[in-house]
């Protein structure tokens, strides 16, 4: 609404008012429209007019401060979203696997403190199998680690990785692990020997499942990972990455499966974004 449309109408409203004054005294004197009646109406008439020229007015000042409102909430909006890309963009990170994997039987002492805190945010089952009976019958089932060197490709320092599913292939055969629980994360450790970091996955499988065996080297041709990863500063990044493993396979002499990594690609879903989670410390 034009803020001019309410001063025309007090303007015309005075107007007609002086133009009935002027008529009943100097153009038609016999007609006195300033008696007291007409006096009081054309009082009323004025104030009426002025009352709805003053509303009117107040509506459009609050109609401007709303649209005052809105247009810096949409400019607070907008810059808050260049602050947020220009964060995302200056701190993510991305990450690839490389050399060699190895998996082997996990230590004694660790599942020992499994059984006794009953702590699964760093193990991952087989899919299909019973997370509560798990819990309950850990004597069931087999604990295997597996660990693979990282290196950054992306970014300067990497916070946490988790994993949403983990996938090996064999031939024709694919053995699917899942997460225990729901904050599940994978353990980076740094090599000191190697000068390097390193993922560290624990599987839980069950002792009658042929994924794996001691006696003999365990082939695997593939694996996929669907993971996101966590920058120190809270940026994530989704993605999937396969690796592919030359033959032949070897054991260390700790027993360990060694599986050389040939070849591996990675792709992002999604731009990265803040995690908006907050978690308590380990």
């Amino acid at each position: 609404m034009n803020t001019k449309i309410p001063l025309f109408f007090l303007i015309g409203v005075v107007i007609v008012v002086f133009t009935l004054f002027i008529v009943s005294q100097f153009v038609i004197p016999g007609v006195d429209l300033i008696q007291t009646p007409t006096a009081r109406l054309l009082a009323n008439v004025l104030a009426l007019g002025v009352m709805i020229q003053s509303a009117i007015f107040s509506l459009l000042l609050i109609r401007q401060a709303e649209i005052n409102k809105k247009n810096n909430d949409e400019i607070n909006a907008r810059a808050e979203s260049f602050r947020n890309l220009q964060f995302v963009a200056s701190n993510h990170v991305i990450i690839e696997f490389f050399d060699n994997m190895l998996m082997y039987r996990t230590s004694d002492r660790y599942v020992t403190r499994l059984k006794e805190r009953m702590d699964f945010r760093f193990y991952m089952r087989y899919n299909g199998v019973d997370f509560e009976d798990v819990k309950e019958n850990t004597e069931k089932y087999s604990f295997l680690t597996v660990k693979i060197p990282l290196r950054l490709v992306v970014g300067d320092s990497i916070g946490k990785i988790r994993f949403l599913n983990f996938r090996l292939d064999r031939g024709e055969e694919v053995h699917n692990f899942v997460p225990c629980c729901e904050n599940f994360q994978g353990l980076i450790l740094w090599n000191e020997s190697k000068k390097r970091q390193e993922l560290s996955i624990n599987l839980i499988v069950p002792k009658d499942n042929d994924f794996y065996s001691e006696d003999t080297v365990t082939p695997f041709s593939k694996i996929k990972v669907f993971l996101s990863m966590h920058s120190m500063l809270g940026v994530v990044v989704k993605g999937r990455t396969e690796l592919y493993f030359t033959n032949p396979q070897k054991r260390e002499r700790d027993g360990a499966n060694k599986y050389i990594i040939h070849s591996s690609q990675f792709k992002v879903d999604g731009l990265p974004e803040l995690d908006s989670t907050v978690e308590d410390g380990l």
